[in-house]
């Protein structure tokens, strides 16, 4: 008898725990949804902005990607991304442009985002070391971001033509720090063997590189232009 009261409390305990974790999950996916809804609705004016040079918007929505691993971390990330639907001509014209970054940890049952805002476009934002094709995967150091916020070429669009900014974070997306604000095009990034982090960007004919500390990305900056020049 003692033992069937032993296993009916434990069979209890592990439906309470259970159910305790379920509704932590759900408050968690519940707060993540609020905040992209109320963030996403924040990117309204820039969608405007964006839309300007294709036509008029006729649907506009923010959608979460799929979840992806960080390699050397316990951190999933998923992509924000704005698509729009234009009224062109007698048709209409699709695009979508990635926002930001949601960070989800597991273990902790939390979440962050990337940028604290919507107000920018991201064109790229990749792992360091990167892997090569077929080559094992190593655990990312630190990850370069390169984003737009400001049409500066004027042609009322978000886009690769204007002025870009790189960026630096954590591989779990935190610790961001912008290192070029006004970059034509990032041309390459690295780790060195030395344990620094080298990005080398254009602006108009001159080559800049900057180089920092890997291990402490709010180290001091190191950065100077090359003595060579764009065509």
């Amino acid at each position: 008898m003692q033992t069937r009261r032993f296993f009916t409390l434990l069979w209890r305990v592990n439906a309470l725990i259970i159910l305790v974790v379920g509704l932590l999950a759900t408050a968690l996916l519940a707060a993540a949804g609020y905040l992209l809804l109320k963030d996403a609705m924040r990117t309204r004016h820039v969608d405007d902005i964006a839309s300007t040079a294709l036509g008029d918007v006729r649907d506009s929505r923010a959608e979460l990607g799929a979840f992806g691993p960080i390699h050397g971390s316990p951190l999933l990330r998923a992509p924000l991304t704005v698509q729009q639907t234009y009224a062109l001509g007698s048709g209409s014209k699709e695009a979508g442009s990635v926002r930001n970054y949601l960070y989800v940890d597991p273990s902790r049952r939390s979440a962050h985002w990337l940028l604290p805002s919507m107000d920018s476009v991201i064109l790229s934002s990749e792992a360091l070391p990167s892997s090569e094709y077929g080559s094992k995967t190593r655990e990312a150091v630190a990850y370069v971001h390169v984003t737009v916020s400001v049409d500066s070429s004027g042609d009322e669009r978000l886009s690769a033509s204007d002025a870009q900014q790189i960026a630096v974070s954590a591989p779990d997306g935190k610790g961001y720090r912008l290192l070029a604000d006004k970059a034509d095009r990032l041309l390459d990034a690295r780790l060195l063997d030395s344990g620094r982090l080298f990005i080398l960007y254009a602006k108009g004919k001159k080559l800049t590189a900057i180089e920092l500390d890997a291990r402490d990305l709010s180290s001091p900056l190191v950065s100077y232009e090359l003595p060579a020049s764009i065509q």
